[in-house]
């Protein structure tokens, strides 16, 4: 049942993703709607990042460390600090207070870079893509 709900946190995260490469924005130019857009697109990523972390803790894989010792406590602190651990990553701020271990490491590693290039994806399609495509 686990796989099941990580397969779907991963579809829709992805399909995030992909609707940013696609042509469906009416203008291509910066706006209140493609600005909202890309809003929402990061929150998708950060709670779907944030529950694979999660859910990975609840079935006993380590993913987080906490001052030197593997993160514990109950659903509510793994959701918040899942989700605290995944903006942080995003946004490539990393306060270190939370480090990743194990598989951890490299979610968190594919989490950053999407934080870093989804901003370029955004720019491309806002400003340099051709209007008539």
């Amino acid at each position: 049942m686990i796989y099941l709900i990580v397969l779907a946190i991963i579809g829709c995260m992805m399909m995030s993703i992909i609707t940013l490469f696609l042509p469906t924005w009416k203008e291509q130019n910066l706006s209140f709607q493609n600005f909202l857009f890309l809003g929402i697109s990061y929150i998708v990523i950060m709670i779907g990042f944030g529950l694979l972390y999660v859910l990975l803790e609840l079935e006993g894989v380590p993913i987080l460390i906490e001052n030197g010792e593997v993160f514990t406590g109950d659903f509510f602190d793994y959701l918040f600090t899942g989700i605290y651990f995944s903006g942080i990553t995003l946004f490539s701020v990393g306060y270190g207070d939370l480090s990743p271990v194990g598989f951890g490491r490299g979610i968190a590693l594919v989490e950053s870079w999407l934080g870093y290039t989804i901003p370029a994806a955004f720019v491309v399609k806002t400003f340099l893509m051709d209007k008539n495509s």
